[in-house]
Formats: structure tokens, sequence, C-alpha cells
């Protein structure tokens, strides 16, 4: 497992890390994972994989948010309960993977109970509207790279990422942007009011 700083935008400081997946044939993690779910092993590999982050976690400051990434079944299932030691605290960033249809209260009751942060990743990709965070009550909401980037000088994309910032301060969730690898980057985020940054700018994955 490889892990990637999370920043506050105001200070800089890291504020927490994301536990990203790395594998020994240099495939993509979601290639594996694609793979595992066409053979109906998707819950059994991640719940493989974040018992693998949190051994890794270890070595990380005890204070700080560490983020693993699941599935919805694999929030759901019995294997998940116990599987974050209380120790620290954690997140879990649901993926693409997701099947969130008419149970987004479940997921996020879920969460409550376990004590743990809920994010929504990826929003701005094809699949995800706002009224989905406005459903999931996410506790940070986590924007595509993709939109961040256009949204630097594309009217379009600027007002996009305004709205995910607003419907994300109707619930009273953080925002986080992905992809920040320049001072354009850092500028626009300060200027859209958005608190947490992860990017090549403010630290590329890395082990521990």
């Amino acid at each position: 497992m490889a892990f990637q700083p999370i920043v506050d935008v105001q200070t800089r400081v890291v504020v927490g890390y994301e536990a990203l997946a790395r594998f020994a044939d240099g495939r993509s993690p979601l290639t594996h994972l694609d793979e595992a779910r066409e053979g109906g092993r998707l819950a059994a590999v991640e719940i493989d994989l974040i018992r693998s982050a949190v051994r890794a976690a270890r070595a990380l400051p005890a204070d700080l948010l560490v983020t693993v990434n699941a599935s919805a079944d694999t929030l759901e299932s019995e294997e998940f309960v116990g599987l974050l030691p209380p120790e620290r605290p954690w997140g879990v960033e649901l993926t693409e993977l997701s099947d969130v249809h008419e149970r987004e209260g479940r997921l996020r009751d879920r969460t409550d109970t376990l004590e743990v942060s809920l994010l929504l990743d990826d929003m701005g990709s094809a699949r995800t509207e706002s009224e989905w965070i406005v459903a999931m009550r996410p506790d940070i909401v986590k924007i595509a790279k993709e939109i961040v980037w256009a949204a630097c000088d594309d009217r379009a994309a600027r007002t996009q990422l305004e709205d995910f910032v607003a419907w994300a301060r109707l619930i009273d969730a953080r925002v986080l942007a992905e992809g920040i690898e320049t001072a354009v980057h850092d500028d626009l985020l300060v200027e859209a009011g958005i608190e947490l940054a992860q990017g090549f700018r403010h630290g590329r994955p890395a082990f521990v």
C-alpha cells in the first residue's frame, strides 16, 4: 500500500492520507478490482487490501485521518465490522464500483455506526450528480481532478465545481479537490473555498 497526503488548503499542513493499492504486476488497481468483481470476489479482495492498509498505516502518525477505498457491498459486509481499529480516525471512500441505488441511507448509517468518516469519490465523473451528495450526506466530498483542471479556464467547469461546493455546504461536508499539481490549482481552491487538497503538488503516493 502507498499513501498520498491530504493537506489543509490554507495551512498546507498534512491532515491525512489516502491508502492506495499497488500490485506487483504493475497493472492498474482498477483492472484488478474489475476482474475481482467479474469473478464475484470483489468484497474479498477489497477486505484484503484494507487489512494491508491498516497494517501499513501503523507507520503514520496515529492522530491523522487515513482513508481506504471500498465498494458499497464491501462496506455493508460482515467482514468489514471491526476492520478499522479505533486507535486513529478512518474514512471510507465509496469507489466507482459501488452500486448505491436505494441504499444511500443505509450506507450513511453504516459509517455512523462504525464511527468512520464517509467520503464520496470522483464527484464530477459521468455517473455522479449533485443530488447524490444530499442523499448520501458524506463527511467529505472529493471533486475529480478533471473538473479541477478544467475549472481553471472553463466557465462551465468552474460553475460545476462551485455547485459541488455549494451542495456540500448544505450538509456541512468538507470538500477535497483531487489532482492538485500547480499554483494555479491552489489558487482556484482558495477562491472556491475548498478546504482540502490532494495531488502531486502536495505529495505523491509513497510507501511508508
